[in-house]
């Protein structure tokens, strides 16, 4: 009796081409998967880098912007101090230039001195000289203007400021008025003896540059500085405080274009 021999089950020619189709489609999803996440890849480390890019250029604007304050900054320090007013002093990094109460009103008083005039006078000149160089409109051309100047500033505000002994007088009940009080008197002197100062807006054009604020003893110039006599007659002042004017919408929509367009590419 012959021996029946079993063969390998071989499909037929329609089923290995199926299988071999089905392979390479996946062979090829698979490898257009592969590029698709490599160009994701790419993509993102381009846009990554651009959006870098960018925060550093914003950065490094913003740190021009505060180089450029901080010599409006000493230079109003200097000319001060030259015409007769030692005691008044600048805080570049905060933005700030200190007149004390001494250089300016009698104690307890809004009542501008003679000195504190004379002091507000040569201030507001100089304001009126050096702002429309640093925010929009007054009477400017860039030869008028020092070397690195630009258009800056948010606002400049004429602040009042007192010590955190409590006051209660006929004229002022509280220190927020006599801080009130005195800022607004600044504020009205120098405007009345350099009246340009009113026409200057600040760097986006919204509002104008120039106004006023008044904190009572809310801010004193340390933490520990109305524990003692000293710092009690340093916190007594009227400040100028000098904002710089934030990055834009159109700095933003720059920013955002440049990366877009990186990511394009």
């Amino acid at each position: 009796m012959a021996r029946r021999i079993r063969l390998p089950f071989r499909g037929s020619k329609a089923e290995d081409s199926y299988f071999v189709s089905l392979n390479d489609l996946l062979i090829g999803m698979l490898f257009v998967f592969i590029i698709l996440l490599m160009i994701f890849a790419l993509s993102y480390q381009s846009a990554e880098a651009q959006l870098k890019s960018e925060i550093g250029r914003l950065q490094d604007e913003l740190e021009g912007r505060e180089t450029v304050r901080s010599s409006l900054l000493r230079r109003l320090e200097g000319e001060l101090k030259a015409a007769g007013l030692p005691d008044v002093s600048a805080d570049p990094e905060q933005g700030v230039l200190h007149l004390p109460e001494s250089a300016l009103f009698a104690s307890g008083s809004a009542d501008l001195g003679a000195g504190g005039q004379a002091a507000l006078t040569r201030l507001a000149g100089i304001l009126a000289r050096d702002l429309p160089c640093y925010g929009l409109g007054g009477q400017k051309t860039k030869k008028d203007c020092p070397e690195g100047s630009e258009s800056i500033l948010e606002a400049v505000y004429v602040e009042g400021h007192t010590d955190n002994v409590p006051i209660a007088t006929a004229a002022f009940r509280n220190n927020w008025e006599l801080s009130s009080a005195r800022a607004i008197r600044t504020y009205q002197f120098m405007v009345a003896a350099a009246p340009p100062l009113e026409g200057i807006r600040n760097a986006s054009g919204a509002a104008t540059l120039f106004g006023v604020s008044a904190y009572a003893d809310r801010r004193p110039r340390s933490a520990k500085s109305n524990a003692s006599e000293v710092g009690r007659r340093a916190n007594r002042r009227i400040d100028l405080r000098f904002l710089l004017s934030p990055p834009t919408r159109s700095d933003f929509q720059r920013a955002t274009a440049n990366i877009t367009r990186s990511v394009a590419k």
